[in-house]
């Protein structure tokens, strides 16, 4: 593979359309083929730099097109996977957030009787943390002075 990779880039006309065409015949799931899509990405960048191209280099960067139009779209996959992870981790906490602020005011509302607006406000603005807390001190609570006093 790494002799492959060295043709591209100093051979020349068809021993480079040859190594470019072996790239090509790899197997998706080949352990060499995503570095070699990169160096082959390398490849057509350097060529599209070129101010004064050769036909031959316009072949080239024909064949690579589609190679590296691959390589960017398993990245793009890549990026896609990882915004779908952490969206998920981010709705898990989210909604462990709803569902603990949520126990709260209710286990506030049996205990104390009809909690304000403001104070349900000022529960919302409360991080998880400390939504957890209040879910544990509210059973001290005697009035809603004592919420009041905690949430100060």
């Amino acid at each position: 593979m790494i002799l492959t990779i060295a043709i591209l880039f100093w051979g020349k006309d068809k021993i480079q359309s040859n190594a470019i065409a072996e790239v090509a015949a790899l197997p998706p799931a080949h352990p060499c083929r995503q570095d070699a899509l990169s160096w082959l990405g390398n490849l057509k960048v350097i060529l599209e730099a070129r101010e004064v191209r050769e036909p031959e280099e316009e072949d080239l960067m024909m064949q690579l097109s589609p190679l590296f139009l691959e390589k960017l779209q398993a990245a793009e996959l890549i990026g896609e996977q990882r915004g779908e992870q952490r969206g998920e981790v981010k709705g898990k906490t989210q909604g462990r957030v709803e569902e603990a602020r949520s126990l709260v005011i209710r286990q506030l509302t049996r205990k104390l009787g009809n909690v304000s607006p403001t104070i349900l406000a000022k529960i919302e603005a409360l991080p998880l943390e400390r939504v957890e807390l209040l879910g544990e001190d509210l059973l001290d609570f005697t009035s809603i002075d004592n919420l009041e006093q905690w949430l100060a």
